[in-house]
């Protein structure tokens, strides 16, 4: 197996760089219904790391709103930023649930030296970014002292980062974990071997995507024995779906937020919009 994961890794790296590095201008950057107002988050950077050689500046997006907010961990694909998910991460931010997306050190772009193989590193960089940004609840004089709910945290990435995430449940099991969603990932490089109590998973993906195909998510997902569902996109690629103005991105808007709602909040309501929330640019296969 570990020369199949090898061989798949240049495959997959050659694909992630051709596939992520588009001139997409990052996320774009056009009005939509499912582009969150502004005014709905706050937004600011951490300087977090794994140890001297690995720094971590993180993303925080955060709802404005009163309260104690469940909070989701956000994994960048290969040769992605943060910032290029904006849109989307502002949308979860303004439906109450604090984000935060780390840049890891090798797979960002503009990296010193980038490389996909340092993937099995980037479940632990989140475990450590999870346990700082949860330390801010007791933090005083920190904008989110005792506005976070330790009790509910997500998991969520795409393509390199949706990959990572299936790591965060696999052999790099983070116990706080209440639910995952995975965007247009697989099961590469950690296998399929879900440990720890079930948690749901959403997984959605893009028939036309090139970059990591179709089977990629459904390898990871028809062996997961936890609730879980899969949006299929006929029409989404690897990108659009996820940074750009469009049915497409609107669909995986509407139905991963309703996901976090249900799985994070219990919200029943969420729960019941889960199966039309992707109108006609999709269909969620529903086994949560």
């Amino acid at each position: 197996m570990r020369l199949t994961y090898l061989a798949l890794a240049g495959v997959l790296a050659a694909g992630l760089v051709a596939g992520c590095s588009n001139s997409d201008g990052g996320a774009a950057g056009n009005a939509s219904a499912s582009k969150a107002p502004a005014p709905a988050v706050s937004e600011r950077t951490l300087q977090l790391d794994n140890g001297p050689d690995r720094p971590l500046p993180t993303l925080l997006v955060a709802p404005t709103a009163e309260g104690r907010h469940p909070v989701v961990v956000f994994s960048h694909g290969l040769t992605r930023k943060p910032d290029d998910y904006i849109n989307l991460l502002r949308v979860w931010a303004a439906a109450g649930f604090i984000v935060v997306a780390p840049a890891f050190p090798h797979s960002v772009r503009d990296a010193a030296k980038l490389d996909d193989q340092d993937i099995v590193n980037q479940p632990g960089d989140n475990a450590v970014v999870l346990t700082a940004v949860l330390g801010l609840d007791t933090k005083q004089g920190d904008p989110l002292f005792g506005r976070i709910d330790a009790t509910k945290v997500a998991a969520a990435g795409h393509s390199l980062g949706g990959m990572t995430t299936v790591g965060m449940f696999t052999k790099h099991r983070d116990d706080r974990l209440k639910a995952g969603i995975v965007l247009s990932g697989g099961q590469w490089p950690f296998g399929v071997g879900y440990t720890g109590a079930p948690a749901p998973i959403l997984f959605v993906h893009g028939r036309l995507d090139d970059v990591v195909k179709f089977e990629g998510s459904t390898e990871a997902y028809d062996p997961l024995p936890w609730p879980k569902a899969l949006l299929d996109l006929p029409n989404g690629d690897h990108l659009d779906p996820y940074l750009a103005d469009g049915a497409e991105y609107a669909a995986v808007a509407r139905t991963t937020t309703d996901f976090l709602r249900w799985s994070l909040l219990g919200d029943q309501a969420a729960r019941t919009r889960l199966d039309t929330d992707a109108g006609d640019a999709g269909k969620l296969d529903d086994k949560l």
